[in-house]
């Protein structure tokens, strides 16, 4: 049944639509019109695959069999809606160490990591923000099964789940994440990002029994919740960002599920919609523009939902590219700048992101654009997701093994070096792009090292933003693989690579940090000797003395106590969780991070001293063994060598003019690494 609206909208939304002509989409034929009920997630006409789908792959049929358990049990229970709106996420951590909270009771919530228990706001209520997200989840789960068998039961469920939001929506007030009541904030969620995912679900499911309803229903429904929850994402607009996507979104389905021609137009073609978000949002290497892996997948999960449904309704979204930004590089860039164990690195607010886990998104990737690469992240134990059972290849194309290898990449700013091949080979990047916005670590030219499926060289990510931990260390460029200039934090800056070398062996690469800070020259080289050595050359040249610090971080334990002098270090962000800090003169002691055991030298030509002891992981109990090389002056030539096999390198530098080499000896070869920004020949990497 169509709604009363169908008729005027389809022409706005054929209006709104024409500039798809203009750039790179496919036209809109004016034969266009919404298909019936459901549209947003799943049509009818797909249901008989589905069904195939579930009895020929064994995690649908089991993922099949948990949805209509857990649709059943839903059915049972009573609807309650929570007392008032949820809270932010971020503040479900321990303010002590970072650890995660465990909910014991609505009004208990004990750490994870040291037993502290904390209660009343905003923990309470971060309980209630995940009651609201499992009944919208419950929503969307209960259409699909309602869809999939044509049991009344689970559409009746639906609709009295919706008609108590309907009545209660507008009530609950309006809240930021302190709780204000402030345009950004939302009456379910403390953001209309929590608004928009949750409303998301809510129109999916809404969709797939808007048949079962009535009239009136429709009508309580659209106007109680549907319009307002809308109008309430609508108020706050951000410009290009990730939680902009996801109410684009909220939006457009909305628009989509109700006929609305100005709600679809809005989603697509304003000025924070869609397609900017694609054209602005998205670099040339196909990377989402904050730099943070974990945020590229949100965002990728967030356009999901608006490119289904599009798919379904003819807007062709899938498709769109413009300025050589396409959604189809969201899917791409991640498969090029993986690790050889298909995870991506943990540069700026992300953790280490395993491919694996995003396997239902390229379940989409795959039934679209038909590209066998896009299968390289499934396998059937990675196929019980909503994504696979109703739109999933099967079977699955054949696929080849991935041949990643040394590669510039100046769209994103990561140079990624690996000079053999496999998922044990050593993997180093570079980065030295831009600072990626909000979500953006000032740590320009810090690199991340993986080798024998361990990450190595250790960048410490992200953890909840709601805690010290997050701004007091993870956000401050002592945390990172590079440098500290008078013990402050890099300014957002965005760098250029000087020279790039690849071939069967070797792989290096010469980097400068852009202005960082004022008066300073950041230039950084680095090499990859098959699996087994790494050279690190940095050259920092400044218009007056400073505190020049190089840092690096190393995943594992040291292989003993690091000895020498004690150093008292000042009481600010990122130094004050620097542990056990010891001034070293002999050598450094081995990491051991099993299997790989890393020998590692350093070797400064000023007068420098090195510092060895621990810095913080992703909470403050974790300790990583790092070490800090400090000059003070107006320059630095400090050479690193690391080998991965465990014994220490014999190391030295040397300059002439702007030219440096770093040169380490190890296990009868000698490795070289000259790095010269102001010549012709500007990256020399040698081993004989």
């Amino acid at each position: 049944m169509k709604s009363p609206m169908l008729a005027r909208s389809v022409r706005g939304v054929l209006l709104s639509m024409l500039p798809l002509v203009l750039t790179g989409a496919p036209a809109l034929g004016a034969a266009l019109t919404l298909p019936p009920h459901p549209r947003l997630m799943l049509t009818d006409a797909e249901i008989p695959g589905v069904k195939a789908r579930i009895k020929q792959v064994p995690a649908l049929a089991a993922r099949y069999r948990s949805l209509l358990r857990s649709a059943d049990s839903r059915v049972a229970m009573a609807v309650k809606l929570p007392p008032r709106g949820g809270q932010w996420y971020h503040w479900y951590a321990c303010k002590k160490d970072g650890g995660n909270l465990r909910t014991v009771s609505p009004t208990e919530h004990k750490c994870t990591v040291c037993g502290t228990v904390y209660t009343g706001w905003p923990y309470d209520d971060v309980v209630l923000a995940r009651a609201h997200d499992d009944l919208a989840r419950g929503v969307r789960e209960l259409g699909l099964a309602y869809r999939l068998t044509g049991e009344a039961k689970y559409a009746g469920k639906v609709r009295e789940v919706l008609l108590a939001y309907a009545d209660r929506y507008r009530k609950y007030p309006l809240h930021d994440i302190h709780g204000e009541a402030k345009v950004g904030g939302g009456h379910v969620g403390p953001q209309t990002l929590d608004e928009a995912v949750w409303l998301i679900d809510i129109c999916q499911g809404t969709d797939l029994v808007w048949d079962r309803l009535s009239a009136a229903d429709r009508t309580a429904i659209e106007t109680g919740l549907l319009r307002p929850a809308t109008e309430t994402i609508r108020r706050h607009k951000m410009g290009i960002h990730n939680i902009q996507c996801w109410k684009n979104s909220a939006v457009g389905l909305v628009g989509l599920l109700l006929g609305d021609e100005a709600l679809v137009a809005d989603a697509v073609e304003s000025e924070h919609g869609f397609r900017r978000q694609v054209a602005r949002g998205i670099n040339p290497d196909g990377q989402w523009f904050e730099g943070a892996w974990g945020y590229h997948f949100y965002t990728l999960s967030a356009l999901a939902p608006l490119l289904e449904a599009g798919e379904r309704c003819g807007l062709g979204l899938y498709d769109y590219h413009a300025e050589g930004r396409s959604v189809r590089k969201l899917f791409e860039g991640p498969l090029d700048l993986a690790m050889p164990d298909l995870t991506l690195p943990a540069f700026n607010d992300s953790g280490t992101v395993d491919l694996a886990s995003n396997a239902a998104l390229y379940e989409l990737a795959l039934a679209h654009y038909h590209d066998p690469r896009f299968a390289t992240v499934l396998a059937g134990d990675r196929r019980g997701s909503f994504e696979a059972m109703i739109r999933g290849v099967v079977p699955l194309p054949a696929t080849s093994p991935r041949e990643a290898t040394s590669r510039d990449f100046p769209g994103s700013g990561y140079a990624v070096l690996q000079p053999n091949r496999g998922r044990d080979a050593t993997w180093l990047c570079l980065k030295y792009g831009p600072h990626g916005g909000g979500h953006g670590h000032p740590d320009k030219l810090n690199f991340i090292l993986y080798s024998r499926g361990k990450v190595l060289g250790y960048d410490p990510g992200t953890g909840k933003y709601g805690v010290p931990l997050h701004a007091d260390w993870q956000r401050t460029t002592i945390a990172h693989n590079t440098l500290t200039v008078d013990e402050t934090n890099q300014r957002p800056a965005t760098g250029r690579d000087l020279a790039f070398l690849g071939r069967p062996g070797v792989a290096a690469a010469l980097a400068e940090a852009g202005p960082v800070y004022d008066g300073v020259t950041y230039r950084r080289g680095v090499a990859v000797f098959d699996d087994d050595v790494v050279l690190v050359l940095d050259l920092v040249r400044a218009s007056k003395p400073h505190t020049i610090d190089l840092a690096y971080h190393n995943a594992g334990v040291w292989s003993e106590t690091p000895k020498g002098r004690h150093v008292a270090l000042p009481d600010r962000p990122g130094y004050r969780y620097l542990k056990d800090i010891v001034q070293v003169t002999g050598p450094l002691p081995r990491v051991d991070e099993a299997p790989v055991k890393v020998g590692l030298a350093v070797a400064a030509e000023d007068r420098a001293v090195v510092w060895a002891g621990t810095g913080a992981g992703q909470l403050s109990t974790e300790r990583i063994p790092c070490v800090v090389v400090r000059t003070h002056g107006e320059r630095a030539l400090v050479g690193w060598a690391l080998d991965l096999h465990g014994s220490v390198p014999t190391l030295k530098v040397a300059s002439k003019g702007a030219a440096a080499t770093v040169e380490a000896k190890v296990g009868g070869k000698t490795y070289w690494l000259n790095a010269d920004p102001d010549g012709a020949e500007k990256l020399i990497a040698e081993a004989r």
